[in-house]
């Protein structure tokens, strides 16, 4: 590629993302909703528009850093939406029982609706966990619904998204080999990037710790300490072990606001201008690198996957994790329910095992990528148009119950004062 294609695909890149992002503001709707098609529609008009091409091997670990980077960053925003014991009890089944439900149904649907074989179809279904704050977040603030739903959508889409990215490593191994692996292998794997993860993020945060004494108080140090500490410990997470750096992102990012009570309300304005542009370039070049070609025969069996994710498989798997819940009500059931977008962890991660099945000629590998993209595309465009409706025809935003400012406290037997990330305990 020449470099003046290399510049004029950068600045299209970039142009792009932040053009989407100011309209989609001004016309109140998520961001997404309109970086996915800007991105394709500009890589299907311009030719030489690819990403995946122009950057070679090095557009993997470019969007696994960048992800991490999002990810450190919707840590940093969880500080502010602490939960009590019960609610963190409905995370944790959402999350380690959820997932897994997730996964087998989306693999099962998958299998069924696409010409793939069985282990690109469980590939795909580990990539379909995931959710993430990149969407969640900017829906959540357009519906403001009650804190007890926030908070507890907002906790699921962040944590889900490093189990999910483990887990979709794990089966990419097994994959890549032409074999499955036996499960003690594929439980070790977890568990080192587990451990790898937490190692990296205690030692990130210590990092964060003394970088923000060293700055003094000065925003723009303080912003790079963050930012270069985030890269750092996620690449060298990234470098032990796969995929352990979103892990490692996503704790320093909790762990440092304990850290920073001080400086951080100043840094957060600046910090937040880096992950924005982040998302939106991140979108816009992965969404370029898929080719109409590639969506060709697609998108019809697309368009039963998205029916079957959020009409059957995500409202069910809710009702059924959440019937103990005596703080949650039936309308605030159904709506967490209604809510599960696929955002920019999905797509980054399909993306970065694409170009790698292609290249092994892995049978309907080339697959991966389109069906992805469309998965998102899909989800994000129903939860997009549904959601704040849903919200209103069950009355649970924060306008329909002014009174409830907060959610009650919890009951006798486990009224402690533990919130997730505050507490020093883990609660169960």
């Amino acid at each position: 590629m020449e470099a003046s294609e290399i510049f004029a695909s950068i600045a299209i890149v970039v142009g792009l993302a932040t053009v989407s992002q100011l309209v989609a503001r001004l016309i109140k709707l998520p961001a997404l909703l309109l970086l996915l098609p800007a991105g394709f529609f500009a890589g299907a008009i311009i030719s030489f528009l690819d990403p995946a091409a122009m950057f070679d091997d090095l557009f993997s670990p470019l969007v696994g850093i960048t992800v991490a980077l999002i990810l450190f960053h919707g840590g940093l925003e969880l500080f502010d939406q602490p939960m009590v014991r019960t609610d963190h009890r409905v995370v944790r089944r959402l999350v380690w029982i959820g997932g897994p439900i997730t996964w087998a149904a989306a693999a099962l649907a998958a299998y069924w609706l696409f010409d793939i074989t069985w282990n690109i179809a469980i590939l795909l279904g580990a990539i379909l966990i995931v959710s993430g704050p990149t969407v969640v977040g900017p829906l959540l603030e357009f519906i403001q619904p009650q804190q007890r739903v926030r908070r507890i959508l907002a906790w699921e889409g962040t944590l889900v998204d490093p189990v999910g990215a483990l887990i979709a490593v794990i089966i990419f191994s097994g994959v890549q080999a032409s074999d499955v692996g036996s499960v003690g292998k594929g439980v070790t794997a977890f568990l080192v990037s587990l451990l790898v993860g937490v190692v990296m993020a205690a030692i990130g945060v210590a990092l964060i710790w003394g970088g923000l004494i060293l700055a003094r108080g000065s925003d723009v140090l303080g912003t790079q300490v963050l930012f270069g500490s985030a890269i750092l410990m996620a690449g060298l997470a990234n470098a032990v072990a796969d995929d352990a750096g979103l892990l490692t992102a996503l704790l320093m990012g909790m762990a440092t606001p304990k850290v920073a009570h001080k400086g951080l309300p100043e840094i957060r304005p600046f910090f937040d201008t880096l992950v924005n542009i982040s998302i939106g370039v991140l979108f816009v070049a992965i969404s370029a690198s898929v080719t109409p070609s590639s969506l060709r025969g697609l998108v019809l069996p697309a368009v039963a996957l998205v029916a079957i994710l959020v009409l059957v498989v995500r409202p069910a798997m809710v009702w059924l994790l959440t019937m103990r819940s005596s703080r949650l009500s039936t309308r605030e059931r159904i709506f967490i329910g209604w809510m599960a977008p696929r955002g920019i962890v999905a797509a980054a991660t399909a993306a970065s095992f694409s170009a790698a099945l292609i290249k092994q000629q892995i049978p309907t590998g080339d697959k991966l990528l389109p069906i992805t993209f469309l998965a998102v595309a899909g989800t994000v465009t129903f939860y997009s148009l549904t959601a704040a409706p849903v919200a209103r025809l069950l009355k649970v935003r924060e306008a329909d119950h002014p009174e409830e400012a907060d959610p009650p406290a919890d009951p006798p037997e486990a009224t402690e004062a533990e919130t997730i990330g505050q507490g020093t305990r883990q609660a169960d």
